[in-house]
């Protein structure tokens, strides 16, 4: 897939989450797990999530890594148990979104690193998917829409 890279300049964005160490291959079997603790831990406070889903990868190391994942919310909330207050980082973004199966989402970041690369640009923290389609409601993988952003200066 060919995928198209572009600037977006955001505000930061206030999130609960939960942040936890896992091997790359569990990746998705522990979002299922954090995913709904937050979305239930959102209900018991009356809120409602401001966006999709989100995971920001801390650290990847093609075996072993660091993710944060949760819901963005209007305002920062309080933290429960392993629920934590956060926020994304505003500024510029290097965005492109990837539409099929999760397992092909290196494929996006590699083509997001390569373009900041050539444009000259930095890292400055670690990148996020948002995934804008919900896999309970389409069941085919190869129809499901991830953005991915990256934070550069």
């Amino acid at each position: 897939m060919a995928y198209e890279i572009e600037l977006k300049e955001t505000d930061p964005q206030p999130v609960v989450s939960i942040r936890t160490r896992c091997k790359v291959a569990e990746i998705g079997p522990i979002l299922g797990e954090i995913l709904p603790e937050v979305f239930h831990y959102l209900n018991k406070l009356g809120v409602r999530p401001s966006g999709p889903p989100f995971t920001r990868y801390h650290s990847y190391d093609g075996t072993d890594c660091e993710i944060e994942a949760g819901f963005p919310v209007r305002e920062p909330q309080p933290e429960e148990g392993r629920v934590t207050a956060g926020e994304l980082p505003g500024g510029h973004l290097a965005c492109t979104i990837h539409v099929g199966p999760y397992e092909d989402l290196p494929h996006a970041h590699d083509a997001i690193d390569v373009w900041i690369k050539e444009n000259g640009r930095k890292s400055r923290g670690p990148q996020w998917e948002s995934y804008r389609t919900d896999p309970g409601e389409e069941t085919d993988p190869h129809k499901r829409e991830t953005e991915l952003l990256w934070p550069v200066e």
